[in-house]
């Protein structure tokens, strides 16, 4: 067996609104849509957005966007309807800049981007 890829999945309660977001915010590219499933693929990762539960609540999840510009990233989410929670600056063993944000369907993750040596 060969692993493929990683995927994260996030509840959304606007599949179309989700889709602008990640499109416009994160540069994601949809590979699939329906109004109950899409799956939106970059780089070597990928999410699936769905519809099922109507979720309302925000709800921290896991997902780590990686990015080359931090600074940039923070200013492309909040223009496309982001919310900026923190911004974490490096330490000693966590050498990335680490951004929490909440996507458009008050879904909690965080943008990341790794120091340069």
């Amino acid at each position: 067996m060969k692993t493929i890829a990683v995927m994260h999945m996030l509840y959304v309660q606007d599949m179309e609104r989700a889709i602008q977001f990640y499109e416009k915010a994160l540069g994601f590219k949809t590979v699939q849509h329906s109004g109950f499933w899409s799956n939106l693929e970059c780089g070597n990762g990928g999410i699936a957005l769905t519809t099922y539960g109507n979720k309302t609540e925000l709800r921290q999840t896991t997902l780590i966007i990686e990015v080359d510009d931090y600074q940039e990233a923070v200013e492309s989410i909040k223009q496309n309807g982001g919310q900026i929670v923190k911004i974490h600056d490096p330490y000693e063993g966590a050498p990335v800049y680490n951004v929490e944000i909440i996507d458009t369907e008050n879904n909690q993750l965080a943008v990341s981007q790794k120091v340069k040596q």
